[in-house]
């Protein structure tokens, strides 16, 4: 008989939502299933329990102790990654965690060397590989049609009720590089085929320091890539609360043959309603529709990434294995090599000068 694999998710915040969705929706396809949830506190456990009517508690250990749970989602702030990953997998489970996939490179190295030990998954959510735009723009990249990659830009930037109102608590640990440029910095390697073998950079501070938050309000790089291509990248998360999207991002590559320029925020759709002023959706991200009554299907690439981890999940526990997938999704390598940029892009800020990746 074939076994349905069971998802347990650590983390009951914004992003813990699209791990639950999109496992339910594939719960009423037979293809996964939603077991349980693990928060911090009674308040959350207790309202995401009541929401999607699943077991729910405070120690996110005793998910791992259960055999109806095959998989874990670790959508927990950034420094909390690396202790549930290797629990996680060491009780043999497989992983999907948030990027990025931690805050040093021992650290994804003891997850990458603890995922190869017990023969399970280590996917990281680098959701932007799976944004049609940005699939088109590698496969044409790739394929030779924009001649030798020689420079380009690339952008994300939040407004600021991100760290302001959504993750103050834990904002002062982390940098918007490090929060958002990290899905840049995996998007530009991923879509050249190229790593990053140099990086400079400047960090910008005074407007959430001035509200109470220690930490940068934005971020510039200068990315050196072992193809010869440079690229700046711009991340921020101090956009205006007025500013017509909660994301903007973008990039733009130009190479000897051609050019390709993507707005991957604005996406055509713009509407405007009473004193909230004119909004642009990213609808290829996320879109829920009513399929029936009181029943929704979500779809976009927020969710594509993880009902494709769902699915390899169970390809594997019915007899497939690790190896077999191959690199067709962000592994701890790719998470590795991120987190290599962003320790090289703090580094560069801290020491004013431009920083070498070794590998």
């Amino acid at each position: 008989m074939k076994t349905i694999p069971g998802l347990g998710v650590i983390g009951g915040g914004i992003w813990a939502a699209h791990h639950m969705n999109s496992t339910r929706d594939m719960e009423r396809e037979g293809r996964a299933k939603l077991v349980a949830m693990a928060s911090r506190t009674p308040e959350t456990r207790d309202k995401v329990t009541k929401e999607f009517g699943i077991d729910g508690t405070t120690d996110w250990r005793k998910l791992l102790e259960r055999d109806d749970i095959h998989a874990v989602s670790i959508v927990t702030p950034d420094h909390l990654h690396r202790e549930m990953a290797v629990a996680a997998m060491e009780a043999g489970k497989h992983v999907i965690v948030e990027k990025p996939m931690d805050l040093t490179i021992e650290g994804c190295e003891a997850m990458i060397e603890t995922a190869k030990k017990n023969k399970v998954l280590m996917f990281v959510d680098f959701h932007k590989r799976y944004d049609p735009a940005q699939q088109r723009a590698r496969d044409l990249i790739l394929k030779g049609e924009l001649g030798t990659i020689q420079y380009g830009y690339a952008w994300m930037e939040d407004k600021i009720i991100v760290p302001r109102d959504w993750f103050p608590k834990w904002a002062e640990n982390t940098t918007p590089f490090w929060f958002i440029g990290v899905h840049q910095a995996d998007m530009l390697r991923w879509t050249m085929g190229s790593e990053v073998v140099k990086a400079s950079a400047k960090g910008f501070e005074g407007k959430l320091k001035s509200l109470g938050i220690n930490t940068l309000d934005s971020v510039h790089a200068e990315l050196t890539f072992a193809n010869g291509a440079v690229f700046g990248v711009d991340i921020s998360w101090i956009l205006p609360d007025t500013f017509e999207a909660v994301v903007n991002q973008g990039a733009r590559f130009v190479g000897s043959e051609g050019i390709i320029e993507l707005d991957t925020q604005d996406r055509g759709f713009r509407w405007c309603k009473g004193p909230g002023g004119t909004q642009t959706i990213n609808v290829n991200a996320s879109h829920t529709r009513e399929m029936n009554p009181g029943e929704y299907y979500h779809s976009g690439y927020f969710l594509d990434t993880i009902k494709d981890f769902l699915d390899m999940v169970g390809f594997v526990v019915n007899g497939g294995s690790v190896e077999a997938i191959g690199r067709s999704y962000p592994t701890g390598i790719d998470g590795l090599e991120a987190t290599r940029v962003a320790f090289a892009v703090q580094k560069s800020m801290e020491q004013g000068k431009e920083i070498v990746i070794k590998r």
